[in-house]
């Protein structure tokens, strides 16, 4: 590369070792063949030939050998190095914990004036906008009612996600809430995902606040987290001003313990920040671009080399025009 110049194929300037002794055996062949040779047609009467201008002759040499050239440097496909290309953001491996238990059913969340709808509608609205957010990560979707279960292993279709997202429904198995099980679930399925080379899966939570089942607590589930330095997000969906969950701990304390955040989604303005406080909390540490958009240049030098083949030929009309 020369001052932002590269060659794809610079092999084929070795062609232009033989152009130089191109130019004088051209220059003898046009001077002993006048134009009207080239162009015989019966019903024109032809004049004696006549030798054109020997200058012309050398001119018009010249801009063959520089058309010839042109093309020749065109096939080497020469590029201009253009603006560096940003980086996507790394993927990452996000776990959706998702609430499906009879108290998701509660119509009491505030959709804006004096409208209120389905606890689990607004959870659905909400995950919705978090996974089209995030269009480079890959997802998993894990339901806890009174047993946790994976819905959607971990995938990059976002497709496959909204739709089984849209066919979440409340209550459909048992009346509990056994979110320390559907913890332990998640924590076992991100420790079995990371790797060294990629950022550590997030675990997001989205649950009204309750835990009232399941085989292991969420104080277990906690000390689990822990030990595996996985931070939990918990998006309680409670409105603002229910009562809040007795469970031990808290989703705030789940958070904060862990070393992640809770958030209080107590209505859809609340629910719309929740793509932005995880993004902000994980946002991923920018690298310097390091690959540039390449210009083709042949294009260009081609139409030039027509140009000047045609500038070639008009000028030899010419000559034998005035011959």
């Amino acid at each position: 590369m020369i001052a932002g110049f590269s060659l794809v194929a610079p092999l084929w300037l070795l062609f232009w070792l033989p152009l130089p002794w191109l130019l004088a055996p051209l220059r003898r062949r046009l001077a002993a063949t006048p134009a009207e040779r080239l162009l015989r047609h019966p019903m024109i009467e032809q004049a004696p030939d006549a030798p054109p201008p020997a200058r012309s002759i050398a001119w018009l040499a010249r801009l063959i050998v520089l058309a010839l050239a042109l093309l020749i440097l065109a096939a080497a496909q020469p590029q201009r190095a253009g603006q560096f290309i940003t980086p996507p953001p790394p993927a990452r491996s996000i776990i959706l914990l998702v609430d499906a238990s009879p108290s998701m059913e509660a119509q009491d969340f505030p959709a804006g004036n004096g409208q209120f709808i389905s606890r689990i509608d607004a959870m659905k609205q909400g995950l919705l906008r978090f996974v089209a957010a995030r269009p480079q990560d890959r997802f998993s979707v894990i339901v806890v009612t009174r047993s946790a279960g994976t819905l959607v292993p971990m995938t990059a279709d976002h497709a496959v996600l909204d739709y089984w997202i849209k066919q979440l429904r409340a209550g459909i198995h048992g009346s509990d809430t056994a979110l320390g099980d559907g913890l332990a679930l998640a924590i076992r399925q991100i420790s079995e995902q990371s790797r060294a080379d990629a950022p550590n899966p997030l675990l997001v939570i989205w649950t009204d606040g309750f835990s009232t089942g399941g085989l292991m607590t969420p104080a277990e589930a906690l000390s689990l987290a822990r030990a595996h330095h996985i931070e939990l997000y918990t998006v309680n969906l409670a409105p603002v001003g229910s009562t809040p969950d007795d469970g031990q701990p808290s989703l705030a304390e789940l958070a904060t313990l862990s070393g992640g955040k809770p958030i209080l989604a107590g209505d859809l303005a609340a629910m719309n920040q929740v793509t932005n406080t995880v993004a902000a909390s994980h946002a991923p540490v920018k690298s310097l671009p390091t690959e540039r958009r390449n210009i083709p240049l042949a294009p260009g030098l081609l139409a030039l080399a027509l140009g000047l083949f045609w500038l070639a030929a008009l000028f030899w009309l010419r000559l034998g025009e005035g011959g």
